[in-house]
């Protein structure tokens, strides 16, 4: 029979419960210091200058030292201007001599504690930095009312209990790996190369501090690492040591890049960039961006690979949080029942060791949703969607900044005010512009928000770009965005590298029937149905939880392939 509408009862369900507690994911006041003069708020960040106090949109605090705090006061000063290295120096040491390592950490400093809204600190290449003090965007915690139904749909359905009566009032922050970018060498001489070098590393320590599972040392710290060995980088507590090359010759330019790990010296990944000297900035631009997209990508970078092997590794009982984390993103990349039904049992096993997991949380939800099919019963769909929908709010709960979180809530958050949640997936993509995973996995947003339709062709192209060895998902999700903005024939050619998944294949059907290679979209229509003899175009809107205007597009295709020849 023809499943009507069970996702959207189920959500509209979901959004009177939390209308009813405040109708908001989100608080209406921001966390409060008594303000004055020296009170400045940047995004949803509060900064009392006087004291160093900062204060995040969740509520919690960081204390910037009183030399970070001087930089941030002038940055301030002059909002949205750029203010010079040298008169930062001078403003915050007057007469003290100090090289600009110092500054470079104080900077390093500000963006940590501000977090997210760090990105409003930008570096300019040999000019100096600005502050940009946008208008804060409110972003608030659940509702206690809303919590509780979340947690209470998560016992009823998910066993869960475990994972959520004995949490911590101070969660631990997500685990993951740590990295140390050591100078770039000039093999070139002339001081050019060498600022060539320098700037090179400068950007791949920077735009790798804006990811958010990645910790990534300050210039200062890594360069005390350059003439140590391996034991120094493990004592620091690095995981990875990224090393990187500057040469020429012949007027073309190779910049080298070498991933390696620290606890066996191991060579995990490399790669050479190549271009002409005359087009150097390009050449620059171009391999810092692909070095950020290649070790941010979170599921199926070369870091994310490496972590995955050795949790494999480990053996059960020594298994962490993390580790049950990046085992389940394994197994859901296969995309088998009994693997994802694993994937689901370990990723409960993680948010109960660490239930601060805001990426499992979000990673718990994905897969709920992905393991839906349509030989289950109404009763189990609607089970695994609710699932899904309280594990999102966990996840934005816990983790109110991390994209992942973001685009998983923003499913739930699109049934009650879909404007805001539109503005949730696109503020994920500003915190994550170089994970080339993350901009594949939000693209399929569109179908949900047509009107992201351009964007999400953007953010796919461009992780596949940063990201040239990709996965076979990011052509499922290109396959769907390309049927959205009406590429028929890019999207059959997307859809037939995807996995074999049920919504995939359908998807085949459906952008074959709109090429106009009906004979084949028949064929393939007549293989699904003999597979899943209780699809129908409703229940794969349902599943996709597409929006009425892109479900439109997907069942024009699905009756041109149902009609006889």
């Amino acid at each position: 029979m023809w499943l009507s509408g069970s996702i959207r009862a189920l959500g509209e369900r979901l959004g009177l419960a939390m209308s009813r507690a405040s109708a908001e994911i989100f608080p209406k006041k921001s966390p409060s210091l008594r303000p004055s003069a020296d009170t400045l708020m940047i995004g949803n960040t509060i900064v009392d200058l006087a004291s160093g106090t900062v204060v995040g949109p969740d509520g919690r605090r960081a204390a910037l030292r009183p030399k970070p705090a001087a930089v941030l006061t002038v940055l301030a000063a002059r909002p949205g201007h750029i203010v010079s290295k040298a008169e930062l120096l001078d403003t915050v040491w007057a007469s003290r001599f100090v090289d600009e390592d110092a500054l470079v950490q104080c900077i390093g400093d500000i963006r940590r504690a501000l977090g997210a809204d760090g990105a409003a600190l930008k570096t300019y290449a040999k000019r100096g930095y600005s502050l940009d003090i946008a208008r804060p965007v409110r972003h608030h915690p659940m509702s206690r009312w809303g919590m509780a139904l979340a947690l209470a749909t998560l016992m009823l359905i998910g066993g869960l209990w475990t994972a959520t009566s004995f949490r911590d009032e101070n969660p631990s922050p997500d685990a993951g790996p740590a990295i140390a970018v050591l100078p770039f060498s000039a093999l070139s001489e002339g001081e050019r190369w060498q600022r060539l070098a320098q700037a090179l590393t400068l950007d791949v320590i920077s735009d790798l501090a804006r990811n958010d599972w990645i910790f990534v040392y300050a210039d200062a710290a890594s360069r005390s690492l350059a003439d140590a060995g391996l034991d120094a980088a493990r004592d620091m507590g690095a995981d990875y040591l990224l090393t990187g090359s500057v040469q020429t010759e012949a007027g073309r330019a190779r910049l080298s890049v070498a991933l390696i790990g620290t606890q066996g010296g191991q060579h995990v990944w490399g790669e050479q960039f190549t271009g002409s000297v005359a087009d150097l900035l390009d050449l620059q631009r171009d391999a810092s961006e692909a070095v950020i997209g290649q070790l941010a990508a979170r599921w199926s970078g070369p870091i994310a690979r490496h972590e995955r092997a050795a949790a494999v590794g480990r053996g059960a009982a020594n298994l962490t949080a993390y580790d049950l984390y990046l085992q389940a993103a394994e197994r859901i990349q296969v995309y088998g029942i009994s693997d994802m039904e694993e994937a689901e049992r370990l990723l409960k096993r993680a948010v109960a060791l660490d239930p601060g997991f805001g990426e499992a949380w979000a990673k718990l939800s994905l897969l709920s949703y992905s393991r839906v099919h349509p030989e289950m019963t109404e009763a189990e769909m609607e089970a695994l969607w609710a699932q899904g929908d309280a594990a999102a709010l966990e996840a934005i709960r816990v983790s109110p900044d991390v994209p992942t979180a973001l685009v998983q809530a923003a499913n739930v958050v699109r049934w009650t005010d879909p404007d805001r949640a539109e503005q949730m997936v696109r503020r994920a993509a500003t915190l994550a512009p170089n994970d080339a995973d993350l901009l594949a996995y939000m693209a399929f947003r569109a179908l949900h928000f047509p009107a992201l339709g351009e964007e999400a062709m953007g953010w796919i192209e461009r992780a596949i770009t940063l990201n040239p060895t990709r996965p076979d998902w990011y052509d499922w999700n290109r396959g769907a965005v390309m049927v959205l903005n009406g590429y028929y024939d890019e999207a059959v050619s997307s859809y037939r590298r995807a996995p074999d998944h049920i919504e995939a294949r359908a998807g085949l059907v459906a952008a074959l029937a709109l090429a106009g290679h009906e004979d084949e979209a028949r064929e393939k229509m007549a293989a699904l149905m003999a597979q899943t003899p209780h699809f129908t175009p409703q229940w794969f809107a349902d599943a996709a939880g597409l929006h009425p205007d892109a479900a439109r597009i997907f069942t024009q295709g699905f009756e041109i392939a149902a009609q006889a020849p």
